[in-house]
C-alpha cells in the first residue's frame, strides 16, 4: 500500500489540508478529483479546505493509500487578489475549469477513480496515466450528468467531431483521446473490444528529421561541459529516447560487454544497445569526475536527472553550433538510425537497437536513405562527352 503524506496550511486563519504531488506521479490524476483542491505554485502545494465534505472526498479518492499526517503547519499569504491582478483572464478561466470539474456526477468521478486505479495496476507510465485520465475527464465534462456506462460509440464520434471543429486538435491528440476511451471501456467497464478506425486520423506520412554526421560532430563539440557532452554522446551513439537516458542507472553501463542496458523502455520492454568504445571512455571519465551513485545522471539531491534539463542542454548546443534550429533530442535518435542504415547495418539489427515493436516503424529510415540515393550522380555525368 502506497503512503500519501499530508500536513496543515493556514491562510487568513482558515485551515487547509496541504500535500505535495508531482505532475508525473501516479497520484497526480487522483488529486485532480478531490473536491475543493487548489494549486499554490509559490508553495508548490495542493491545498484542500479543511471541511468535512472535502475531507471525505480526499479519503474516497485516496482510499487505497495510507494517509500519514505531520504536525507541521505552514502559514501562507493569500494570493487570490494577486492572481486576479496579474492575469484576470487566466484566473477566471482556471476558476471556470475547476468549477466544471467539481460539477461532475458521483458516477463520473467514480469512473475516473476506477480508470486511474486500473492504469496504476497495469503499471502504465506516469505520462500515459496523466494523458489518459486528462482526456477521459474532459470527455466526461462534455457529457455532464450522463452515466459513463450509458455512453455509446455514437457519443464518441460526436465528441471527436466537436474537438476537431471547435478545438482544432492534432492527430496525436485525437489518437490519445481514442486510446483513453478504449482503455476505460475495454479494460475498466470490460466491454467487448471495439474498433474506432473510422474516427482515427489518417497517419501523416512524415519522414523524421536527422542531422548529417558533420552536424552531429559540430553539435557535440559545441557542448564543452563534460556531463552535458556525455549525455548527448550516449543519446546519439545508442539511439536512446530522452526518458530512457534519464532512467539509466550506473549499473546499466556494461563496459566489459560493450552494451547499454535499457530497462522498462516503451511498451515495458527491456533491450540492449550499443556502447561504443569512444563513448565508454567518455562515460568512465564522467563517472570518475562526478561520482554518480544510483542514477547515471543525477539532478538535485542526487535524484533522477530531468528530461527538461536534457532538452535545455540540447537547445543550448544547437544555438552554439548553428545546426538546424528544429533539432530536438529525438533528432539524435533519428540520426543514429539513419547513419547505421547508411553504413549498411541490417534493418533487423537496427530495430533491436531502437526497441521498435514493429519492423514497419524502423523501415521509415530506409525511405530516408532511398531519397538520398536518388541524388547520387551516375558515373557518366563526370565524363566529358
Amino acid at each position: 500500500m502506497r503512503t500519501i503524506q499530508i500536513s496543515k496550511a493556514i491562510i487568513n486563519d482558515q485551515t487547509y489540508i496541504a500535500l505535495s504531488i508531482e505532475k508525473n506521479s501516479p497520484e497526480y490524476p487522483l488529486i485532480l478529483q478531490v473536491k475543493g483542491r487548489t494549486w499554490r505554485s509559490d508553495a508548490k502545494l495542493w491545498l484542500i479546505p479543511n471541511a468535512l465534505e472535502n475531507w471525505n472526498s480526499f479519503k474516497s479518492v485516496f482510499e487505497n493509500y495510507r494517509i500519514q499526517k505531520t504536525d507541521e503547519a505552514k502559514r501562507l499569504e493569500p494570493v487570490q487578489k494577486l492572481n486576479q491582478q496579474k492575469n484576470p483572464e487566466n484566473f477566471q478561466n482556471n476558476e471556470r475549469h475547476n468549477l466544471t470539474i467539481r460539477s461532475l456526477s458521483e458516477a463520473q468521478n467514480k469512473a475516473i477513480a476506477r480508470m486511474t486505479e486500473q492504469l496504476v495496476i497495469q503499471k502504465y507510465s506516469p505520462n500515459t496515466l496523466k494523458n489518459y485520465v486528462s482526456s477521459f475527464t474532459e470527455f466526461l465534462v462534455y457529457h455532464q450528468g450522463k452515466d459513463p456506462q450509458s455512453i455509446t460509440e455514437q457519443d464518441f464520434r460526436q465528441y471527436i467531431l466537436n474537438k476537431i471543429e471547435n478545438h482544432h486538435i492534432s492527430e496525436s491528440t485525437q489518437n490519445n483521446i481514442i486510446n483513453a476511451l478504449k482503455f476505460y471501456y475495454e479494460k475498466v467497464e470490460l466491454r467487448p473490444r471495439f474498433t474506432l478506425y473510422d474516427i482515427r486520423p489518417r497517419s501523416p506520412k512524415k519522414l523524421p528529421g536527422f542531422l548529417s554526421k558533420e552536424d552531429v560532430e559540430r553539435l557535440l563539440r559545441a557542448c564543452t561541459n563534460i556531463k552535458h557532452q556525455t549525455i548527448l554522446k550516449i543519446i546519439y551513439s545508442a539511439g536512446l529516447r530522452v526518458g530512457e537516458l534519464t532512467r539509466l542507472k550506473t549499473r546499466d553501463i556494461l563496459f566489459e560487454q560493450g552494451l547499454i542496458r535499457v530497462k522498462s523502455a516503451k511498451n515495458k520492454k527491456d533491450r540492449y544497445t550499443i556502447l561504443s568504445p569512444k563513448v565508454a571512455k567518455a562515460t568512465q571519465e564522467y563517472i570518475s569526475l562526478f561520482q554518480p551513485n544510483y542514477w547515471l545522471f543525477e539532478g538535485q539531491d542526487r535524484g533522477k536527472y530531468s528530461e527538461r534539463s536534457v532538452q535545455n542542454i540540447l537547445k543550448a548546443a544547437v544555438i552554439k553550433s548553428g545546426v538546424d534550429e528544429n533539432t530536438t533530442v529525438h533528432t539524435l535518435r533519428h540520426s543514429f538510425a539513419t547513419h547505421l542504415i547508411m553504413n549498411g547495418i541490417d534493418i533487423r539489427t537496427i530495430q533491436t537497437y531502437l526497441g521498435h515493436e514493429s519492423i514497419k516503424t524502423t523501415e521509415i529510415y530506409t525511405h530516408i536513405t532511398d531519397k538520398m540515393k536518388s541524388k547520387i550522380k551516375s558515373p557518366i555525368d563526370d565524363l566529358d562527352i
